[in-house]
């Protein structure tokens, strides 16, 4: 009788001790552009789910969909299943996004306008630095800001990119960059950018938001 006792512990103990499965892996990729010339915002995100330990793929339908601003998104199928909403508006420093994951979940970032910019004068030299200012806060950790140059005809493209330091409230050109710009007049726009990531209880969010300002025209000499 021992032998047999001894052998419906272990039996038991196997049943009621087996390892509870681990949680799915779940991450949201949230997405807010506005373009000031147009008076346009779009916003999109995606929550996306995988094995335990594994990089989250596969996009899931969100059970009660997903607010921006408190208004509800559009479904959409294409490339798996994301949320949009585009519209007119003002633009809002701060974006938040809702949804329900078992619970209420709700994910914000922010992103300073840049409502004007200059660089002291319309006429910039290839053989002269030049210092960028602008109206708006100063750049902040994870921000960069990239300048678009583009003759009349577009023909040419020229990007440049500027990390942020944080606290920068200028940005200073050395003659060598300008001197990427061939002479002649050139339109600028700039995109301001920020990512910011998180951890809600176990789903990551990585959250990117970006700034278009209005063009302005420059002559390079």
């Amino acid at each position: 009788m021992k032998h047999i006792f001894f052998w419906i512990l272990i039996f038991s103990s196997g049943v009621f001790c087996s390892p509870a499965q681990k949680p799915k892996t779940q991450s949201a990729e949230c997405y807010v552009r506005y373009l000031v010339p147009e008076g346009q915002l779009l916003a999109e995100m995606t929550l996306r789910e995988g094995p335990a330990g594994q990089k989250a793929q596969n996009a899931l339908v969100v059970p009660g969909g997903v607010q921006y601003q408190g208004v509800r998104m559009n479904e959409l199928s294409s490339d798996g299943v994301s949320y949009q909403l585009s519209r007119a508006s003002g633009y809002d420093l701060q974006h938040v996004f809702t949804w329900m994951a078992g619970k209420p979940r709700k994910f914000d970032m922010s992103l300073s306008p840049i409502t004007a910019f200059s660089f002291g004068s319309d006429t910039l030299s290839r053989e002269t630095p030049a210092t960028f200012t602008w109206e708006g806060a100063p750049l902040e950790r994870g921000e960069t800001v990239v300048f678009l140059w583009e003759t009349p005809d577009r023909i040419q493209t020229v990007p440049m990119e500027v990390i942020a330091t944080p606290g920068q409230r200028s940005i200073e050109f050395p003659a060598v960059q300008i001197g990427k710009l061939s002479p002649g007049k050139w339109t600028l726009y700039l995109v301001r950018k920020k990512m910011t990531k998180t951890d809600l209880e176990g789903t990551e969010v990585t959250g990117i938001a970006e700034y278009y300002t209005r063009v302005d025209t420059l002559l390079i000499r």
